[in-house]
């Protein structure tokens, strides 16, 4: 009989907790306030990396009038020692303004250099417009 009780009295506060937790019947569910672009590196060349290297992914909106750049988003990857890469950057859809073009651009860095080691070419973006996908092959940098 006991047994009985506490299972009632368990169901019943179960009940009540999930009633609390749950959304009103007038309520949406909202998206993330973020939208993302996802791509892949690639390097054509099988070619070892020092153990110290950094990678850096940078979505950058440049105005086509005044060609002035901005970047929005970076991501560094630490020591990335196998391509290809995947890489995911998520970017705030209000940065986003009709008078600019966006693009990516990747640089690999060796330690300590300021230079980059491999590079991309800037990779132009279609018009943002939700989770967009590319992909991206560095170049040794003349």
């Amino acid at each position: 009989m006991l047994r009985l009780r506490t299972l009632i009295f368990i169901t019943i506060v179960t009940l009540a907790l999930v009633g609390c937790v749950s959304t009103p019947s007038g309520s949406t569910v909202q998206s993330a306030p973020y939208r993302l672009i996802s791509g892949t590196v690639m390097y054509p060349n099988i070619v070892y990396f020092p153990s110290r290297v950094r990678m850096e992914i940078d979505l950058v909106g440049r105005n086509l009038v005044t060609k002035a750049t901005t970047n929005l988003v970076s991501q560094t990857i630490l020591n990335p020692q196998r391509f290809p890469l995947n890489f995911i950057l998520r970017y705030d859809p209000n940065d986003i303004v009709r008078s600019n073009e966006y693009f990516i651009r990747v640089n690999l860095y060796r330690e300590g250099e300021s230079e980059p080691y491999l590079s991309s070419f800037e990779v132009l973006l279609p018009p943002l417009r939700g989770d967009d996908s590319l992909y991206i092959e560095l170049h040794t940098v003349t």
